[in-house]
């Protein structure tokens, strides 16, 4: 075989290679995004999110890979009907892979933003006095604004929400837990709802700020432009799950008998 041949050969599998690996890739984000394409019950089923995990796991073009299958365990444990402990296990593999991917991908921006998700998810699932004492909480702000620093944008702000909502959220816990601040929250929700107003969580969350800071009237025209809102196809639970919320909010703490 001469010389030629070889270097033909070679590049004919490099390429077949190559292909088979972006076919795989192609096959896991169709499955992700199809990820809502049956729900029962309130939850999607597993079927499509787990095809999608079988076909991140075959590729090896990084970091596609190691982002699919963060973001997929993070919509399999919070939107498929899995156990309680199935959805701890779930989360911290995700924690886990994060973890050691950070280590060699630190600048990429989305590996950071889910693995704080998927840190702030397991977290939600602890007593919060134990997720304040053992730092958890701290450590997943910083995931935060390292994440912001990165890419704001990404996952239509997803960090800067994440982050907002904690501050909005968690409780101040004195000598433990001393940042959360609705002031603070209020700042950055205003930034995530102003970088992707599409989004219901942003505005939910948003106006909850500005009622808690007593900015009412603005509050309350961002709750009722809120819950005329359609849930968009490819996020349907979580915009269901931010237009309701937004529903009782308006409802308990705005709507006049």
């Amino acid at each position: 075989m001469s010389y030629k041949t070889i270097i033909l050969l070679l590049l004919f599998l490099i390429f077949q290679i190559h292909s088979y690996a972006q076919k795989s890739l192609d096959s896991a984000e169709y499955y992700f995004k199809h990820k809502y394409a049956e729900i029962k019950d309130g939850y999607a089923t597993s079927t499509n999110i787990n095809k999608a995990i079988y076909h991140f796991k075959q590729i090896k073009i990084e970091p596609e890979r190691t982002i699919g299958l963060l973001k997929s365990f993070e919509f399999k444990a919070s939107w498929t009907d899995c156990s309680q402990k199935e959805k701890k296990q779930i989360y911290k593999m995700a924690i886990d892979l994060a973890e050691e991917k950070t280590k060699e991908f630190p600048e990429n921006g989305a590996i950071v933003y889910w693995y704080a998700a998927n840190y702030a998810r397991w977290a939600n699932m602890l007593d919060i006095v134990e997720a304040a004492q053992n730092n958890v909480l701290n450590e997943i702000k910083n995931l935060c604004q390292k994440a912001i620093t990165l890419d704001e944008n990404y996952n239509q702000a997803g960090a800067i929400r994440l982050l907002g909502g904690m501050y909005l959220e968690v409780p101040n816990i004195p000598l433990i837990l001393e940042w959360p601040s609705d002031k603070k929250a209020q700042k950055l929700l205003k930034k995530a709802y102003k970088i992707a107003p599409e989004h219901p969580a942003n505005q939910f969350l948003y106006a909850k700020a500005l009622h808690k800071n007593d900015k009412n009237k603005k509050a309350e025209i961002l709750f009722k432009d809120l819950i005329e809102k359609k849930s968009r196809k490819e996020y349907y639970l979580v915009d269901e799950k931010y237009i309701n919320k937004g529903k009782d909010y308006f409802n308990d703490n705005f709507k006049v008998e």
